[in-house]
């Protein structure tokens, strides 16, 4: 298992498109998380652009447990795949997949040609892409009696990575989602802004 920290993704599809020497290159690159985005993605983009040469793709999964899948799709080796790959690492992106669509233009570009058509294409389509940092989070169930939320919303909300959730019974439950380098310091200031009072659970880790 990789460390569990924050990782960059692409929000949100984007779309480049260039011509060299005839050939008509169009780079998208969309969020994808596991095999099954990178099917539905190809699936999406074979159908907004019909009867293409080439559907070559560089993929890169799996949060921080990073994964790679890619295809050079009828390309000679190595001149498509691996330079798409190659600029998504290069970005220090994850959970993102980059697509070149290639309408051949009649001239042959050469191995030198197509790697520097495939990189460039992948990269415009990055440089348009709105770029997210996905934070990890550890979540904590916290119960506690009415005189201790104001004191909690006073000392600790402000810790939280996103406003916190509460349900409103006999005493307040609140859900929590918590940086994971700032846990330790939201922990010390519940009890202290409680007195030791609050009950708190370790629910869940994960990333917002």
């Amino acid at each position: 298992m990789s460390e569990f920290s924050d990782y960059l993704t692409v929000s949100g599809t984007s779309v480049s498109e260039s011509t060299v020497k005839g050939s008509r290159f169009i780079g998208i690159a969309m969020p994808c998380t596991c095999e099954e985005d990178i099917r539905s993605n190809l699936k999406r983009v074979q159908a907004e652009f019909p009867n293409a040469t080439h559907y070559c793709y560089g993929a890169v999964f799996g949060g921080t447990n990073r994964s790679e899948r890619s295809s050079d799709n009828g390309e000679p080796s190595g001149t498509a795949a691996k330079p798409i790959l190659s600029v998504i690492r290069g970005n220090s992106l994850t959970d993102t997949m980059v697509v070149v669509v290639r309408y051949f233009g009649g001239t042959l570009l050469g191995t030198g040609g197509l790697v520097h058509a495939y990189t460039e294409s992948a990269e415009e389509s990055i440089k348009c892409a709105s770029i997210r940092r996905m934070h990890a989070c550890s979540v904590f169930g916290i119960t506690l009696g009415y005189p201790d939320l104001n004191p909690f919303n006073c000392k600790c909300a402000n810790l939280c990575a996103e406003p916190p959730k509460y349900v409103y019974e006999a005493s307040v439950s609140i859900e929590a989602a918590v940086l994971v380098g700032k846990a330790e310091e939201f922990l010390a200031a519940v009890s202290e802004a409680t007195e030791r009072r609050a009950k708190i659970v370790p629910l869940s880790s994960g990333y917002r």
